[in-house]
């Protein structure tokens, strides 16, 4: 069996328990040495981040602080420009000698996965890990879908020098950082979604708007 490291990237704005809880799962469902959490400088398919990289970065330690095998990696932080996933992947390659790279993205991210910068290329490096949602099946983009190369999911699926894209199940979580920055603005509790100390921070730093925040 091959060293695997996980990389799940994302903005974090804010990290929420849907991405630990998530991420706690995929740690007993499959045989990760560790899992990556990489918060993103630039991220090239979405809207600017409500607040500073220093301060994802923050919440992002702290959240997944007692999570075993997870490490929040700061290198995105250290190069100008998008952050895109190819250059992160080689370079994790580069230093971790023998090493699988598994990306671990949701299903909405993945439909997406045609306009990523050389995806191509990304695809015929790395192994995929597609966290199903309910609310956005693969299904929607059939060219996305047809890139899943293992139907089921099995344990030995990282026993061969095949590359695997295959989806899998995680219970779902009704959460997202947007929902959360809503709530903040308007001055409802947030304690069941976000990690007590992510809480504090927040309030602490005055985050999204967070003056009349409880």
């Amino acid at each position: 069996m091959p060293r695997i490291i996980g990389v799940f990237g994302g903005t974090f704005d804010p990290v929420h328990n849907g991405h630990v809880l998530t991420i706690s799962e995929l740690l007993e469902k499959l045989p990760f040495e560790k899992i990556l959490v990489i918060p993103n400088l630039q991220p090239p398919h979405r809207e600017s981040s409500q607040v500073s990289y220093k301060h994802r970065y923050e919440m992002a330690s702290m959240a997944f602080k007692d999570i075993p095998k997870t490490i929040v990696d700061n290198r995105e932080s250290l190069r100008d420009g998008p952050s895109y996933a190819i250059e992160t992947v080689k370079e994790i390659m580069s230093e971790e000698e023998g090493v699988r790279v598994v990306m671990i993205v949701g299903s909405d991210s993945f439909v997406d996965i045609h306009s990523w910068y050389k995806w191509q290329d990304l695809i015929n490096l790395v192994d995929f890990v597609i966290m199903k949602r309910p609310d956005l099946p693969l299904s929607k983009n059939k060219k996305a879908k047809d890139l899943v190369s293992v139907k089921g999911f099995k344990k030995d699926l990282f026993e061969d020098s095949k590359l695997n894209i295959f989806e899998i199940e995680v219970t779902p979580f009704k959460i997202s950082s947007s929902s959360i920055r809503e709530k903040i603005v308007k001055g409802k509790k947030i304690d069941h979604l976000v990690n007590t100390l992510v809480k504090e921070y927040i309030k602490k730093h005055g985050l999204y708007g967070a003056e009349s925040f409880t």
